[in-house]
């Protein structure tokens, strides 16, 4: 049986899940945010003879060591039970988190596509630019600081010529909404409001010409590169995302061919961090040359299945077929 930790909102878990009803695949669902209040978890440890059983509402239990794969993507926190105080309610959701996360290490890491430690480990920009950089990717000089000096200077060291971008991801609540902080180009305002901009820390880049974006995918063994031909509009040349996301502009996609050495760079910084799955942001420039940008260890893909037909959802099962 396939575990599947996620959340009730998120489109690619359910993507993938068509595709296991479609091939009859066992699979058992858990949305982290509904623990306390449609299942619960026994977890038992006694002298190596460790498990866990889930309970759901509907009556069912699941054993873990019934589960021959976990696919993970997206958790969300869980929810306060209604019977709970809501005086005990910060405690409560603590405890319930750590509880998840205990469930995740009772399973054993190599049915995991990508364990959570993994995942966690993985996501910090600027480690990733550090160890890219040390395999033998480009990348864009690079400073992170909230000092209105350094700042200034780097700009002025990359010849005015600076993007701006969150130091974690790029997702902010604001009245309510998830809003998503584009990556934004550096700009005279930007320069001469510097004492209300440098409160936040940021990433600072040099900017660099792109012929385009990629969107590298790996699934184990396999890697899937697809260009996304964001020169062709003002609004996605410095964050493809700003023109698709934001303004709906239907971008042009396209399937690549790597050289062999760049594949060779994304499977090593996706092993390097102990990841089977990886979703890599790479730049191809007008002199021919490959920038690494960043690596999302959990970075959706059902997209790019459906305008170019890649296979990802198969090689995920397939991998998991793999581990049988």
């Amino acid at each position: 049986m396939l575990l599947i930790a996620t959340n009730k909102e998120d489109l690619t878990s359910d993507y993938l899940i068509l595709r296991l009803e479609e091939q009859k695949i066992p699979f058992y669902r858990i949305n982290t945010e509904d623990y306390l209040e449609k299942y619960d978890i026994d977890i038992k440890v006694n002298n190596g003879n460790d498990y866990a059983i889930i309970y759901d509402s509907n009556g069912r239990e699941v054993n873990s060591d019934t589960i021959r794969g976990v696919y993970i993507r997206q958790p969300v926190m869980p929810k306060t039970n209604a019977k709970i105080n809501s005086s005990h309610a910060s405690f409560a959701i603590r405890e319930s988190i750590e509880t998840l996360r205990s469930l995740w290490r009772i399973i054993d890491e190599s049915l995991w596509l990508n364990h959570p430690k993994y995942l966690l480990a993985a996501n910090n920009k600027i480690e990733q630019l550090s160890i890219a950089s040390e395999l033998g990717f480009l990348i864009p000089p690079t400073l992170v600081s909230t000092r209105e000096a350094t700042i200034l200077n780097f700009i002025k060291t990359n010849y005015n010529d600076v993007i701006a971008k969150s130091v974690k991801h790029g997702f902010y609540v604001k009245e309510d909404k998830v809003q998503i902080a584009f990556t934004k180009k550096v700009n005279s305002d930007f320069c001469q409001n510097i004492e209300t901009y440098s409160k936040i820390p940021m990433i600072y880049q040099r900017r660099i010409d792109k012929l385009y974006d990629i969107r590298v995918t790996i699934v184990g063994k396999h890697i899937y590169s697809a260009a996304i031909h964001s020169q062709q509009y003002k609004e996605s040349e410095i964050d493809w995302r700003a023109g698709d996301v934001e303004k709906g502009i239907e971008l042009d996609y396209s399937v690549i061919q790597l050289p062999q050495n760049i594949e060779n760079l994304c499977f090593s910084i996706t092993r390097k961090f102990g990841l089977n799955y990886s979703a890599i942001d790479l730049i191809y420039t007008p002199d021919l040359k490959y920038y690494f940008l960043e690596m999302n260890s959990n970075g959706q893909w059902a997209w790019l299945e459906e305008k170019l037909r890649f296979p990802i959802r198969d090689s995920i099962i397939d991998y998991y077929g793999e581990l049988s």
